[in-house]
């Protein structure tokens, strides 16, 4: 299975390193644009125009990072696609795998390419925010807001929780693009319909659930909750939904394993 996440690896890295690229020179862009260097070029009549500047090159770099990671999940579904239910899967049903091993593999993958993405957005945002005004505002407005509570927040763990929910929720979404491949791949002749409303109605239904669970897990803010407590409410909260993504990853790749070795024969 080694090899097997070493040629998937290989294959998407082929056809997105492009992107990831261009994605970096845009974030060394905008870190000019955000200098004091590049607004101090306007005059102080005109000042307004840098600013608007960094903002404007700030929200296109944010737009393309979701873009990119729009496109990288299509190609992981793509690859799955043709890896495993196209003429190509021949070669990869040939291993000497069984299917839930065919399809853990995707899964890791799409677990691996999370963290790649999510690592990549700490980066540019470090790249690009680093030893700017903005944020120095922003540290001191979170030390303001720790001192006025009475409260020590510890960003570091904020940002690590925060990217594990991402990075499982990027997996889950991954994952239920697998699913829908395979629920599609039953119906010959509608295909592609059968994949687009299965993957909308269990995306809706998976939310609907998720958000009982949730509600279950006692992720809401109770209201008669201390100050004090707050953060580490909120960090709990998050740790109970990194564990439902979790979950929901196990469903699909079960689903999938499921579907592929009792009604596409591979095993």
């Amino acid at each position: 299975m080694l090899n097997l996440l070493y040629y998937d690896m290989k294959a998407i890295l082929k056809k997105s390193w492009v992107y990831i690229l261009i994605f970096a020179l845009i974030a060394v862009c905008v870190k000019f644009f955000c200098s004091e260097a590049f607004i101090s070029f306007f005059t102080d009549i005109n000042f307004i125009y840098g600013y608007v500047v960094s903002v404007v090159s700030a929200g296109f770099l944010v737009a393309f990072g979701i873009l990119v990671t729009l496109i990288i999940i299509v190609y992981l579904a793509q690859w799955f696609d043709e890896n495993v239910l196209s003429n190509q899967s021949q070669l990869t049903n040939m291993l000497p795998v069984d299917s839930w091993q065919i399809v853990l593999s995707k899964v890791i993958l799409a677990f691996i390419w999370s963290i790649i993405m999510v690592s990549m957005a700490v980066s540019i945002i470090s790249i690009v925010m680093v030893g700017t005004e903005y944020f120095d505002s922003f540290v001191k407005s979170v030390a303001e807001i720790g001192s006025s509570l009475n409260i020590e927040i510890n960003l570091l763990g904020v940002c690590v929780s925060i990217g594990l929910y991402v990075i499982t929720g990027l997996t889950s979404l991954v994952s239920l693009c697998y699913f829908s491949l395979m629920i599609g791949q039953m119906f010959s002749y509608l295909r592609n319909f059968a994949i687009f409303v299965s993957f909308v109605l269990i995306l809706l239904l998976g939310l609907y659930l998720e958000y009982k669970l949730a509600l279950l897990l006692g992720v809401s803010l109770p209201t008669n909750i201390a100050t004090e407590q707050i953060l580490e409410f909120c960090i709990k909260a998050i740790t109970k939904l990194i564990i439902i993504n979790v979950v929901s990853i196990l469903l699909y790749w079960f689903g999938s394993s499921f579907i592929l070795k009792r009604f596409l024969n591979v095993f």
